[in-house]
């Protein structure tokens, strides 16, 4: 919203507030909502100039009024003279609080009180005395008191709304700080695993670099056709150049965005909450109505959070992808993570359960095979290549020497991961 339709927004809302109002002290000395809210507004919108908006208020609100007063069948003539101490009003306000007391500024909540009670004050002073002028209305000491406490309780009103606003506000900006470190965080963790296969698929593609250069070498010894040397050397020319522009991602991946991340601890709990909004966001995503619970005894500190979340994600990416075929309507998904002894070794057991259709028995078995899937395309041909659970596997092992297991029957599934205490580093229990 630009500063013309701020502007036209504080005019508009404190004009018609001007007709929320109380008859005190003298007969037409109202004590209108009007000034609340433009008290209000000149705290949001702080950049606006305080002069020009109260003058024009100054003029819109006792106008409206003035309309009001005509539609009511008033006399015109004795109506706008009615509106001339609401007038003196708020010009006398925009200059006690846009010159007289504009060093005050809005730097404390105590500065902009002690702003707004004087020119409250001051300016009810002056429409008093506008009021003697017109009407001949004696201002007595009673009311001058009156008028103190008026501007003190309004005032007060006005602060108590700002607070409250600077408090919500506040809230709203922790919540989004919250939901953006938490889509981060998820982020992180998808490259992560990427990363991760990059690097493991080095040594890979370092091998095919090699094995063509070799091939090369065999077909000049052996007097193959000069194209056919050609073609293998510039294969093995491409590999290198794949090798290098993998190495310049892992580096730019790791130096620059997962490197912030590198020496912090996320809780186990703080995890789970992070995949709850992942996993609502992902069902919304496909139009699947999935509920997600979780549970936890104890709530590990967690080093290698990348690393645990990718495991967590890709077992409940295909719990996902499961019920959004079977339960799109009432899929459920629950993780609950539980303590056991096993050898003198404690472990954090962690169940990821689902009513999903369940896993065939004759796939079980290769289930963590790399590029095995389920999923193929009958229209394209296309396989999607199943890493998902390969990488649950290797992340497993490789990072926390941990193990996993799978359960399944037409009632559902259920992946089970044992990993040692030992293996999160740090740990804290619940109070």
């Amino acid at each position: 919203m630009n500063k013309n339709s701020r502007l036209f927004l504080m005019v508009s809302v404190s004009s018609i507030a001007s007709q929320i109002y109380l008859n005190m002290f003298v007969d037409g000395f109202i004590i209108a909502m009007s000034v609340v809210m433009m008290g209000i507004f000149l705290y949001i919108f702080k950049d606006l100039e305080s002069v020009v908006a109260i003058m024009l208020i100054g003029i819109c609100s006792p106008a409206f009024r003035l309309i009001v007063m005509l539609w009511k069948g008033g006399d015109w003539a004795k109506s706008a003279i009615l509106c001339l101490p609401d007038m003196a009003f708020f010009f006398a306000y925009a200059f006690f609080f846009g010159f007289v007391l504009r060093k005050l500024g809005y730097t404390s909540y105590g500065n902009y009180y002690i702003r707004l009670t004087l020119s409250d004050f001051l300016s009810n002073c002056i429409e008093m005395m506008v009021r003697f002028l017109i009407f001949h209305q004696f201002f007595t000491v009673q009311r001058l008191g009156g008028l103190i406490i008026l501007a003190i309780c309004r005032s007060f009103f006005i602060l108590l709304i700002c607070i409250s606003s600077d408090i919500y506000k506040s809230l709203l900006e922790k919540t989004e700080h919250e939901e953006n470190y938490k889509r981060l965080v998820l982020m992180a963790s998808t490259f992560n695993s990427e990363v991760y296969f990059m690097e493991k698929n080095m040594n890979e593609i370092e091998d095919i670099m090699k094995n063509a250069f070799t091939l090369y070498r065999t077909l000049e010894r052996e007097n193959y056709p000069k194209s056919l040397q050609n073609i293998t050397l510039e294969i093995a020319k491409d590999i290198h150049e794949v090798k290098k522009g993998y190495r310049r991602v892992i580096r730019g991946l790791q130096d620059n965005f997962l490197s912030e991340f590198k020496d912090t601890v996320l809780s186990l709990s703080d995890i789970l909450k992070i995949l709850s909004v992942d996993v609502e966001k992902s069902s919304a995503d496909i139009g699947a109505n999935i509920t997600f619970t979780y549970s936890y005894k104890t709530n590990y500190m967690i080093e290698k959070h990348f690393a645990f979340m990718s495991i967590l994600r890709n077992l409940v990416s295909n719990s996902i992808d499961a019920l959004s075929e079977s339960h799109p309507f009432h899929g459920s998904i629950d993780i609950s993570c539980t303590d056991d002894i096993i050898e003198n070794i404690k472990y954090c057991v962690i169940n990821i359960k689902d009513n999903g259709p369940g896993i065939p028995d004759d796939v079980i078995d290769v289930l963590f095979e790399p590029g095995f899937s389920t999923k193929y395309n009958e229209e394209t041909g296309d396989i999607n290549r199943g890493l998902g659970l390969t990488l649950v596997k290797d992340l497993l092992t490789e990072h926390f020497d941990g193990q996993v297991s799978v359960a399944s029957s037409r009632h559902g599934t259920v992946f089970t991961l044992k990993i040692p205490e030992y293996a999160f580093s740090r740990e804290r229990k619940e109070v």
